[in-house]
């Protein structure tokens, strides 16, 4: 599998509440990446219609780090609000929930990819994400492309077999 086979998506909201999740959460911004080709498309009906019918489309693996947890179920709650259909993937690949069937338990995107190549994500607060997106939207862009790349780069471990390391912890991973 070569970097073209499969889609990297990340999202960027603001409001709504991890125990309500989809509920309540404002769609801003969503990174894809594919090879080396970035797309970013926001809640604007003609934006998300074009990003669902990417998905759709596309037969390789879509691949997130919590995506089955936050990432999909809020772009398909703005896909039924706003395009009046469900959000469609011909496969999903999830990084954390392959870690927790690996090592049992949960680590953060920061953390995993600190442990495993020494890189961080922006220092970031969450909170202003609406305000960001309002006055400095290319900060918001800038700080999801950061986690895209991140999650490309731990998926493509996965690819050749690599281990990621949790800190206390080492798991090799299935490949989809």
């Amino acid at each position: 599998m070569d970097t073209g086979d499969f889609l990297v998506i990340d999202i960027e909201t603001s409001g709504g509440s991890m125990q309500n999740i989809p509920e309540g959460f404002n769609l801003l911004v969503t990174g894809l990446r594919r090879g080396n080709f970035y797309a970013m498309y926001t809640s604007e009906p003609e934006s998300l219609a074009a990003l669902a019918d990417q998905l759709e489309s596309f037969a390789g693996p879509l691949i997130t780090f919590n995506g089955a947890r936050f990432d999909l179920p809020v772009l398909d709650r703005w896909c039924n609000e706003i395009l009046d259909r469900p959000l469609v993937v011909q496969q999903h690949y999830d990084l954390m929930r392959e870690i927790v069937n690996a090592a049992g338990r949960r680590i953060s995107l920061d953390h995993l990819c600190f442990y495993t190549f020494g890189e961080e994500k922006l220092k970031w607060d969450h909170r202003r994400n609406a305000e960001v997106w309002a006055t400095e939207p290319q900060l918001l862009i800038d700080y999801n492309k950061v986690d895209v790349d991140l999650t490309h780069e731990l998926f493509m471990r996965v690819l050749r077999g690599e281990p990621l390391f949790l800190g206390d912890t080492t798991v090799v991973l299935r490949k989809p």
